[in-house]
């Protein structure tokens, strides 16, 4: 073979090593802006006061390893918030809801199961049949049956529910009120 060929296989070989680099760090650029997007939570901007009430907690220390949690992952089918989405306003729902995103306003959904997960950033109120925390929360959290806070969970407001569970590593600062308890109280009356 002439020199001339030796170019020619060379060039193309440099080519497609060239368009393959640029594929793969269109795809790496894409993953990043995603990440970067999941990652951020938008201010809040109808709170009065400008310090944002989740500056106030310290956040959940978490590392790569860390997987959901059990008590949240067993909630089938239902509604789900995502992790890059933002609701302003009223929700009410008839079915078990998972919250990854972020809800400033009410979500009730008394007769199913509500979760919020480690990304999940709630302000106002939230009423279900059982309802999980792993997450932000501030404001009023109403639990028909019972509450759970979670490891990683950061709450501060208040807690009215007639069973509360709190695990270890969560954080709050709430006033707690057993519904249940008062109600039967005053039938007895």
């Amino acid at each position: 073979m002439g020199i001339q060929v030796w170019f020619i296989v060379l060039g193309v070989g440099v080519m497609t090593l060239i368009v393959w680099d640029g594929k793969r760090r269109k795809l790496k650029q894409r993953s990043l802006i995603v990440a970067d997007i999941t990652r951020k939570v938008p201010a809040l901007d109808t709170v009065p006061n400008p310090v944002s009430p989740y500056e106030a907690m310290s956040p959940p220390e978490t590392d790569a390893t860390t997987v959901a949690s059990p008590a949240i992952e067993r909630i089938p089918g239902g509604s789900r918030i995502g992790s890059a989405t933002h609701i302003l306003g009223k929700v009410i729902a008839d079915e078990p809801v998972v919250i990854k995103g972020r809800l400033e306003g009410t979500l009730i959904a008394p007769n199913h199961p509500v979760s919020v997960t480690a990304s999940g950033h709630v302000a106002s109120y939230i009423e279900g049949s059982c309802v999980d925390i792993d997450g932000y929360m501030v404001g009023t959290l109403k639990a028909n049956t019972k509450a759970t806070l979670l490891t990683r969970a950061r709450l501060q407001g208040v807690v009215e529910a007639p069973r509360l569970e709190c695990m270890a590593g969560a954080w709050l600062q709430v006033d707690v009120a057993q519904a249940a308890s008062r109600q039967s109280a005053a039938m007895v009356s």
